[in-house]
């Protein structure tokens, strides 16, 4: 007979339900908590960028702001992370072998942190790792809880294999988003890959799998980059700000052709974050528009804006990459001119900054 929670439920019931409705791994980590006469419970991520995450409860919330500020996936850090990497350790980690662990840290920080919230004891299993990191649970316990007994890490043994596999049950489940919100953005004829919390694509739609076979963008390793360095770095600075919370849209980013004009103009836009989701659900939505504006997107700009032919070259040189230095020895101007020319395209288009002028650009081009 399965051992049972507090309140009544089966520790399978109790995690299914999380894995189902995540809000509830709060109660789940609570429960188990309690049953093991500890003063927390523990659900915690490492991984890339927005891939971790800590979820601790009954906690002062001013730990998780403060552990943010750290690197806790270091093990010359934390020594928990540290003792989780000794040789021959059980499934269950706990205070004996974070006794070896806190000999050879390199820094107080963790532990400074941990004497300030009295969460020095406790025990640790993990659930999954992988590529996209690795995910844990554990006890945190107070100095009037004490360091574990082997009753309690059994009983955490064993909430830990239910825990496990609801886990493995929410990666499915947030995996499936990336199926359904491809087909949705299928339906709108463009090329958009699906990120996840780490900034790895998880799908794509067909025109971005046609894209990646006819321009200089590919998938490395996961992750969207470009055979340019520089364009690399600039896609993968606008993946992380759309991914790593709070979200926010990126500046486009332009990849220019051998001519210096727009060759592919990619977006990269956060989606919303849902509660207690594991780093497993799509996270970020890049879209590429491809094309060079052409002098049909220069009337455009010229029509919309009341450009001058010379202003709308400027714009869409901006929009394509080039400098204020590269735009002036182009058109045969002094960095002077070209700065009132500038001012005058910002009057004229709402922008007051080249950020958004860059953005209009590609919007309107498209």
């Amino acid at each position: 007979m399965a051992q049972r929670a507090d309140g009544g439920e089966d520790w399978a019931d109790l995690f299914l339900s999380a894995a189902l409705e995540p809000h509830k791994w709060d109660t789940a980590i609570r429960a188990m908590a309690t049953a093991t006469g500890s003063r927390h419970g523990q659900l915690i991520g490492f991984g890339p960028g927005a891939g971790s995450f800590n979820w601790i409860s009954d906690i002062d919330e001013s730990l998780i702001a403060r552990t943010a500020m750290i690197d806790q996936s270091r093990p010359d850090l934390n020594f928990r992370v540290a003792a989780d990497g000794l040789p021959d350790n059980p499934d269950v980690v706990h205070e004996s072998h974070y006794d070896i662990a806190r000999q050879s840290l390199r820094s107080d920080d963790y532990l400074d942190l941990c004497a300030e919230f009295d969460i020095f004891d406790g025990c640790q299993a993990r659930l999954v790792s992988g590529r996209e990191g690795m995910i844990g649970l554990a006890l945190l316990r107070d100095s009037k809880d004490g360091r574990t007994s082997e009753d309690q890490r059994n009983l955490f043994a064993d909430i830990a294999k239910h825990a496990r596999t609801a886990v493995r049950l929410q990666r499915a489940i947030e995996q499936q988003g990336f199926a359904l919100l491809a087909g949705t953005f299928e339906a709108m004829d463009r090329a958009c890959w699906l990120l996840d919390a780490t900034g790895r694509v998880g799908d794509m739609t067909p025109n971005a799998e046609e894209l990646l076979s006819t321009s200089r963008l590919a998938i490395k390793d996961g992750w969207l980059t470009s055979a340019r360095a520089d364009e690399s770095r600039a896609i993968g600075r606008a993946v992380r700000m759309a991914c790593d919370p709070p979200g926010r849209a990126a500046d486009p980013v332009a990849l220019a052709d051998d001519a210096g004009g727009v060759a592919i103009m990619m977006e990269i836009y956060p989606l919303p974050a849902r509660p207690w989701a594991l780093p497993y659900a799509p996270r970020a939505i890049a879209i590429a528009r491809v094309g060079a504006p052409s002098d049909r997107h220069v009337q455009l700009l010229i029509r919309t804006f009341a450009l001058t032919p010379a202003e709308a070259d400027i714009a869409i040189r901006l929009a394509a990459g080039q400098s204020r230095p590269a735009i002036a020895a182009a058109r045969g101007v002094s960095t002077e001119t070209l700065k009132v020319q500038l001012r005058s395209i910002y009057d004229k288009t709402g922008c007051s900054r080249e950020s958004q002028l860059v953005r209009m650009v590609g919007l309107i081009s498209h």
